[in-house]
C-alpha cells in the first residue's frame, strides 16, 4: 500500500507542474500584468496541450480583474507564449507534416 501511495504521489507531482523551461521565465512588470500572465499561460497549456495538460489547468481568467489593462494585457501575451511554445514542443516534424521540410 506504501508503495502504490508513493507511486502516485510521484506521478502528481510531475504531472502538476508546468513544462521546465517555462518556470524560468519570470514576466516582467506590475503585479497585475504578472498575474494576467501566469493565468493566461496556464490557460494556453491547457488549450494547446495533451489531455494531461488540459485536465491541470484548463480556462482561468480572473473576473475580477476584467477592468485591469495590466491583467489583460498579462494574460493575452502568456497565453500566447505558452500555447505556441507548447506546440512546438509537442509536435515533432510539425513541417514536414504540411510540405514544408522536404526541401521546398
Amino acid at each position: 500500500m506504501k508503495k502504490i501511495t508513493i507511486a502516485v504521489s510521484l506521478l502528481f507531482l510531475t504531472c502538476s507542474c508546468r513544462p521546465v523551461w517555462l518556470n524560468t521565465i519570470d514576466p516582467p512588470g506590475p503585479p497585475e500584468y504578472q498575474l494576467g500572465w501566469e493565468d493566461g499561460c496556464d490557460t494556453g497549456l491547457g488549450a494547446e496541450g495533451e489531455w494531461y495538460y488540459k485536465l491541470m489547468y484548463g480556462f482561468k481568467k480572473r473576473p475580477e480583474m476584467a477592468a485591469n489593462d495590466q491583467y489583460k494585457q498579462g494574460w493575452n501575451e502568456g497565453f500566447t507564449y505558452c500555447r505556441f511554445s507548447l506546440d512546438t514542443s509537442q509536435t515533432p516534424g510539425r513541417f514536414e507534416d504540411v510540405g514544408m521540410g522536404n526541401g521546398f
